[in-house]
């Protein structure tokens, strides 16, 4: 891919045609009330050179607003060799460089009329995205501070859309930048990766099997969860034993999400029942809160607290001793590789170190249970790979592990058993081996899409 010479320039209108209806449809309106105002000034203004005066500040202020809502048609993004230029109308302009933007997805979020440009303080999100269609998400390495109207917001991920997305993304070149800005270090990610290889293996293979009649650490009792007339999670009955790595697998929309909420206790299921570590969900909330650790899908911080006043502010919730958690903190910060950065505040964090943090506290209390919404989401490689041995470990110690992923080779190199979630039912369950022989499929990718596709054929 070759590389930008100049500044190109995208433009991010995708879809002119609503937002021109409903420019239109105000445009009219704001003519008919224009047109009684002026009528009522004449009529009632008393001299000529007030009355032109009046007519000739009306005038500017609807061209000034009318002009400044057709502004985001006729503006565009800039990307150079070094930075990428972001446009809203003709009063927002933001440079953010390109070596800071380690990612950027093509996504379809929701949009409302008018609600650009905007901030989201807790997401750290900028939004500049003009329509549904054609959006990217861009994710910076760090988050960084962007000036947006006057106002000063710290900034981990831009929301933009363009007409020509795929155009953009092949400029963008990613894979091509890192790999030329960061050489070295890639070469020695990957030979530390092919050094810890062969005991990862063998961590795999002393995993215990688990036993028949091992205790159940986490259960589910024809747990059900409706919204009026839908239905996310339908039925569902599954047993984890202690000391076991459960894999929750399921497309978007399948009830993972919902069903894990159930677990922890935020939902509270419309029929069945929950067990964590044999408590009761809703019936003995402290006890099974003191077994159960929990990361959510998206890390749930204080980022007005450094990353070790947040693990001791978390110890101080759970009662730990004082001695004990400084001691605890200080293990856990130097297995995740957060030492360095432990001062440091959690918004300033980058969103693989946010992850790795709410492990941290997940793992403070030391839980019998560890429930996981895509714990490996948004890692880099060995960060991932150093997880992915800490869970095998903990396993191999007693710790239940229920894990949902949508990495399905993650989920079948760690994974004792895996259940397949669809539409609210859990079609399979069963080690990797077993369901490769249920689907006649050689890997679980090929498990999974053809149970998904039987049974979005008999739902049809």
């Amino acid at each position: 891919m070759s590389r930008l010479t100049s500044t190109s320039a995208f433009s991010y209108a995708a879809q002119k045609g609503p937002y021109l209806s409903i420019w239109g449809a105000f445009f009219f309106v704001s003519l008919s009330e224009g047109m009684l105002v002026v009528l009522l000034i004449l009529r009632f203004v008393p001299t000529t050179l007030l009355q032109t005066l009046t007519l000739l500040l009306m005038g500017c202020f609807l061209i000034s607003m009318f002009g400044k809502l057709l502004c985001p048609l006729w503006t565009h993004h800039g990307l150079s060799t070094t930075e990428l230029e972001l446009h809203y109308g003709l009063d927002i302009h933001v440079k953010v460089p390109r070596s800071l933007i380690v990612s950027a997805q093509p996504v379809q979020e929701k949009m409302g009329p008018f609600s650009i440009p905007r901030y989201h303080a807790a997401r750290q999100r900028i939004s500049l995205a003009f329509a549904e269609r054609g959006q990217i998400l861009l994710c910076l390495k760090h988050p960084v501070a962007l000036r947006l109207r006057g106002r000063v917001c710290l900034t981990n991920q831009i929301l933009i859309s363009l007409d020509d997305r795929e155009a953009f993304l092949a400029a963008l070149d990613l894979a091509h930048t890192h790999q030329e800005e960061r050489a070295v270090p890639i070469e020695q990610a990957l030979s530390t990766y092919a050094r810890t290889e062969p005991s990862v293996q063998s961590v795999r293979r002393e995993l215990p099997l688990i036993a028949d009649d091992a205790p159940v650490a986490l259960r589910a009792e024809n747990l059900t969860r409706s919204y009026a007339s839908f239905t996310a999670v339908d039925s569902l009955n599954l047993a984890v034993r202690q000391g076991e790595i459960y894999g929750f697998l399921g497309p978007n929309g399948a009830g993972k999400s919902t069903t894990i909420k159930m677990f922890v206790g935020l939902l509270k299921q419309t029929a069945g029942s929950a067990w964590v570590a044999g408590h009761d969900v809703w019936r003995e909330p402290l006890q099974s809160k003191m077994a159960l650790g929990y990361v959510a899908d998206r890390a749930l911080l204080y980022n007005r607290l450094s990353g070790r006043e947040f693990l001791a502010f978390l110890g101080q919730l759970r009662g730990l001793p004082l001695k004990e958690t400084e001691q605890k903190i200080a293990s856990l910060l130097d297995l995740l590789e957060l030492t360095d950065a432990a001062e440091r505040l959690c918004g300033s964090y980058s969103f693989g170190m946010k992850r790795k943090l709410s492990l941290a506290g997940a793992l403070l209390h030391e839980p019998k249970v560890l429930i996981l919404d895509e714990p490996l989401n948004g890692l880099d490689p060995r960060s991932a790979r150093r997880l992915k041995d800490l869970f095998m470990e903990l396993a191999a110690g007693g710790t239940t592990i229920f894990l949902s992923t949508h990495d399905l080779t993650t989920a079948e190199e760690i994974c004792q058993r895996i259940g397949i979630l669809h539409r609210g039912h859990l079609l399979a369950e069963g080690s990797p081996a077993v369901l490769r022989d249920l689907a006649s499929a050689r890997d679980l990718e090929s498990v999974f899409l053809s149970l998904t596709a039987q049974s979005q054929e008999v739902l049809l």
